[in-house]
């Protein structure tokens, strides 16, 4: 089955995984602790990006989602170092998740910079919607703990729901110093926005940049031009589901089919544009609160245009500098 293209019967059995993964999602979002749906979120995305590559190659994922987690929290924590060892944390992950690449890999990879970002400038979601009064170690194992149980949750849905099943995760070539690149820009980011930004939604452009640059030229450019079509549209839709239908559980319920017709999009290989807007509105409508989506949107948009200028122009410089040399 890995060799052919995903049938009917394998997608259904894809979505249902992904529904079952998603209950402590779900179940999260609707309780007093809901400001920490993000958190988990973002916890469990790199399991579920190595879902193509079995239960073993989830566990790896899910342990890296553990250390990040664990170690984010505690550099958190280290007051003026915070902007230093949050950013080595950054880079260390980035030439990572550039060695990831030749496996077809680097997605898992860019899930966890993503993660860690999201923990190191915007903390208080990570910690204060659990225990603030917790000392720094105390908060790292909370933090870590909860990452392990969704993980290890998910790890069970995918191996009793796909058995057997293992989807190409194609080497890639790359043709630019993908690993440099996106460890000197995901780095100056997380730099930029831990030293001025803390406690905001300006983690985006960390995780843009990890989402847009891609080990060649020609992907980057075109989930580039997906990401922000993606975005725009996405937004624009989860504003539309907050004005016309105000409640809550609505809201959660159609942000959880958002992430299944990700995960279809995702298979079908549909232009990138619509699995980018199928994941903004997964996001808007899952980790925000209700009265906050519209300015969500706004913040999400700003913050995308920006990353994506910076990283198109990096690239440019980057192949530029490869033709002089040529």
């Amino acid at each position: 089955m890995s060799a052919q293209q995903p049938g009917r019967t394998l997608v259904v059995r894809v979505l249902a995984a992904v529904l079952i993964a998603l209950v402590p999602v779900i179940v999260l979002s609707l309780s007093t602790w809901s400001a920490a749906t993000g958190l988990l979120v973002l916890g469990i995305i790199p399991t579920l990006s190595a879902a193509a590559g079995g239960p073993r190659a989830m566990a790896v994922a899910a342990s890296g989602s553990v250390a990040t987690a664990l170690v984010a929290v505690l550099v958190a924590n280290t007051g003026p170092l915070t902007p230093w060892l949050g950013t080595a944390l950054v880079v260390v992950l980035s030439l990572a998740t550039g060695a990831l690449a030749v496996r077809g890999l680097h997605p898992v990879g860019a899930a966890t910079i993503s993660f860690a970002a999201y923990v190191l400038v915007d903390p208080s979601s990570a910690i204060d919607v659990l225990d603030a009064s917790l000392p720094a170690w105390g908060s790292a194992g909370l933090v870590a703990g909860g990452v392990l149980l969704g993980c290890l949750w998910a790890i069970a849905a995918v191996a009793l729901l796909l058995r057997g099943v293992r989807l190409p995760t194609p080497a890639v070539t790359a043709t630019l110093p993908y690993g440099v690149l996106l460890a000197v820009l995901c780095g100056l980011f997380t730099l930029v926005c831990v030293l001025w930004f803390t406690g905001t939604n300006a983690w985006w452009a960390v995780m843009t940049v990890a989402v847009i640059l891609q080990p060649t030229q020609g992907e980057t450019r075109t989930k580039l031009r997906g990401r922000i079509a993606g975005t725009v549209a996405g937004c624009t839709a989860a504003a539309l589901v907050v004005l016309v239908l105000p409640s809550v559980f609505v809201s959660v319920l159609l942000g959880v089919l958002a992430s299944l017709a990700s995960v279809v999009l995702l298979l079908s290989g549909a232009a990138y544009w619509k699995y980018s807007l199928a994941v903004t509105v997964t996001v808007m409508l899952l980790t925000f609160e209700h009265d906050e989506v519209f300015a969500g949107d706004v913040q999400r948009i700003i913050v995308t245009l920006i990353a994506a200028a910076v990283t198109a122009a990096a690239v440019w410089l980057a192949t530029a500098s490869g033709k002089l040399r040529t």
